[in-house]
Parts: C-alpha cells; structure tokens; sequence
C-alpha cells in the first residue's frame, strides 16, 4: 500500500523489497524518531506504533540503528546525489536576467521539498549534527563538477552585473547560511516555512549578494 509519508524513498527506488508490515514499521520510525529523537525511542515504542510485533524490526533491521540507518542512508546515497545532478544540470546551466531571479531558483524547490518531507529531514539534520561519519559521507557527495559550475556561474552574473564583487567562497557562504537558516529554524525551532518568510529570507538573500547601486 501506498504511503504518502515515504515519497521521498519511492521517488529514490529504495522500497521495492519492502512488505507492507515493513513499510510500517519505517512510516512509525520516521514520526517517532522525528518527534523524540533516536535516543529516547524504544523498538517496542516504535512496534506498537506500526501495529506489529517487535521481532518483526528485527528480522527486517537487525536493530534500533538499522532502522536509523535505513531512514538516513536513502537521504545520503540516493536522494542528494540525484539531487544534486539535477540542480547541476538545471539551475547552474541557466542564464539569470536578475538576481531576484537566480535567487528564486536557488531557493524555492528547496524548501518545497524540505516542507515535504520535513520530518526526515530533521532525523537526517539531527544525525549530521552528532555524527562525524555522516557530515563526512555528506561532503563526499558534492562532485567537484558542483563546485566549478557553481563558481562559474557566479563569475558570469557578476561580469553580467547580477552579483556583486564580493569573493565567490563569500556568496557561497551567504547563499548556505541563509538558506540553512530557513530550513533549521523550520525544522526545530517551530519558525515557518511560509510564503512570507520565504520571501523575507530572499530578500535578505538578494540584498547581501545583488550590486550595491550608489
């Protein structure tokens, strides 16, 4: 059966092998672990939610940390990579006219697919905070092609007057820090991820990186 919670691991081809007792057993872990945290969940606690028995966990997860796993690891190795190609292959190839409009493109699918799927994403985020392995296997992922048609097209819009002078590691940073901000303030600190405050976080974005006009 179809569960609209898990669309993310449809999408990313990660649950053909999965039954139906299985598919609850991760829609559960996912709300559970999300609401909770990994540490103050139990396998009993997460059984209960899925209705079925706690061996079944185990025979499919091994444990309390392949479920984890099998939550965050799809994120990591299939969700990001096709991500990232498709934001290569898309947003870095255009020509922007605008820095509203490189900003927007930037900004606007992202948080639509964080909102989507907000409750993975915080497992995920929370685990990339404490676990060294994973912020490392994250690194690992951004192909150096990311990185020098991000770099390129940054030294287009600023021949073209759509950035300002500042040095490219700078806009980049801005670009992450405040698009981070949206996203973790959303994810655990109960700020929204509206429209106005999507549009407020872009027009910070644009002021930061768009020519000072004097």
């Amino acid at each position: 059966m179809y569960k609209p919670e898990l669309e993310l691991y449809y999408q990313a081809g990660t649950l053909d092998n999965f039954t139906e007792k299985q598919l609850k057993i991760l829609t559960a872990a996912i709300q559970i672990f999300s609401e909770k945290g990994y540490e103050n969940t139990s396998t009993k606690e997460i059984a209960e939610a899925a209705g079925v028995a706690e061996g079944n966990i185990f025979a499919k997860f091994k444990n309390k940390r392949g479920l984890l796993n099998a939550i965050i690891e799809p994120v990591l190795n299939r969700v990001f990579p096709s991500t990232i190609d498709s934001f290569i292959q898309d947003k870095l190839s255009q020509n922007y006219s605008s820095t509203t409009e490189f900003v927007h493109a930037l900004l606007i699918d992202r948080m639509d697919m964080v909102k989507d799927n907000d409750k993975v994403f915080k497992i995920f985020f929370t685990e990339l905070f404490y676990d060294h392995q994973v912020r490392q296997n994250l690194i690992n992922i951004f192909p150096n092609i990311y990185w020098q048609k991000l770099n390129t097209l940054i030294d287009e819009l600023k021949a073209d007057h759509i950035l300002n002078s500042l040095p490219n590691s700078d806009i980049i940073r801005t670009l992450w820090s405040i698009m981070g901000g949206l996203v973790l303030g959303y994810l655990f600190f109960n700020q929204p991820l509206d429209d106005r405050t999507i549009d407020s976080g872009m027009t910070a974005l644009i002021e930061a990186i768009e020519p000072k006009v004097f």
